[in-house]
């Protein structure tokens, strides 16, 4: 809130200068927020289950929106790795899978016609074999869910922070960044 017309007047390059850097501060202070407070628990838990490296190292903050109209501010969180034939990979072990049935590709679709890997030290072959599932993790909903709440925090009292060192008077706590956060 602006206390009066003189003051708007008098501070009229620091009222400038703070709009012009508020989508700038606001985007890069939740994307580092958003890595410390979500990503980070979230490539942490992977680990602990044993989660291919090639999924947790692409779980990152992809893009932060604020509202204008509405003051929220929309983080989004990309988790994506697709195996060599467009699968899902990063999803599965999100939302887990049934046993299924796996077979080679067959050299006709540029694959083998055989499976191969290495099993406590021995090669094994197969031209097809039912695995079982990947258990449901939930991992990124149920962290985004636990650390909504203190990313909101911690932005709105970094906002609060960064407005005062334009010499701008902390306002009430309903005056926030943003209104919500929402992924």
């Amino acid at each position: 809130m602006i206390p009066s017309v003189k003051w708007a007047k008098a501070n009229q390059v620091k009222i400038t200068r703070f709009k012009h850097m508020y989508k700038h501060f606001i985007k890069t202070k939740a994307t580092e927020l958003a890595n410390k407070l979500i990503i980070d628990p979230i490539v942490e838990e992977m680990r602990q289950y044993n989660v291919s490296r090639k999924i947790y190292e692409n779980v990152v903050v992809k893009d932060v929106i604020i509202d204008d109209l509405t003051g929220t501010v929309l983080v989004k969180i990309y988790c994506e790795y697709f195996s060599e034939d467009g699968f899902d990979v990063a999803v599965a072990r999100e939302y887990g899978t049934e046993d299924h049935m796996i077979r080679p590709k067959g050299k006709e679709n540029g694959g083998a016609d055989v499976l191969s890997w290495i099993q406590n030290g021995s090669r094994r072959f197969s031209k097809g074999h039912k695995v079982s599932g990947l258990p449901k993790l939930n991992i990124i909903e149920r962290r985004v869910e636990w650390g909504e709440y203190e990313l909101q925090q911690a932005l709105n009292l970094a906002y609060r922070e960064w407005k005062s060192l334009f010499g701008f008077a902390h306002t009430s706590p309903s005056h926030y960044a943003l209104g919500t956060i929402y992924y």
